[in-house]
């Protein structure tokens, strides 16, 4: 029952993945921007502190979102 919420309230895994797909997209566009714009000092920025930290932990959340699934699973089955 709560994964029938759950999906409700995402839109599924496909639109999930998708959205984190078109994200990680943006993400890696902003920071070509930044290589190939030398001298924009507010994109180097946000490149720097936003962007690049976000771009690497969505990567890796979305590499092993298998693992990362049975262990919230593991931990909410202990509590």
């Amino acid at each position: 029952m709560m994964t029938a919420i759950a999906e409700r309230r995402t839109g599924g895994g496909k639109r999930v993945r998708d959205r984190q797909r078109l994200a990680h997209l943006v993400g890696g566009l902003l920071l070509v921007a930044y290589v190939y714009a030398p001298g924009a000092p507010v994109l180097e920025t946000a490149v720097r502190w936003v962007v690049l930290p976000v771009l690497v932990a969505s990567g890796v959340v979305m590499w092993q979102w298998g693992k990362i699934r049975r262990w919230m699973r593991k931990v909410r089955s202990q509590a």
